[in-house]
């Protein structure tokens, strides 16, 4: 069965929520987590959000400061 466009941005919305969880329990704010990866506090958000997808560098580097791996925080 072929997943529809709205269906799968809710499930991809859901990894998003444990990206802002780890980064709550991290005590770390939207602003520095988005230095970590090169963007601007309001990119970063919108990425978080789901509004953007994230580049495999980004999941790799922020997999590697909050010590997880990438599909704990992405899939």
């Amino acid at each position: 069965m072929i997943k529809n466009k709205k269906v799968l941005k809710t499930e991809n919305l859901i990894a998003k929520k444990k990206l802002r969880e780890i980064r709550l329990q991290k005590e770390m704010t939207t602003t520095e987590v988005a230095k970590l990866i090169g963007l601007e506090r309001r990119q970063y958000e919108l990425k978080e959000k789901g509004r953007y997808p994230f580049h495999d560098y980004e999941m790799k580097i922020l997999s590697q400061n909050f010590n997880t791996e990438i599909k704990d925080l992405f899939f």
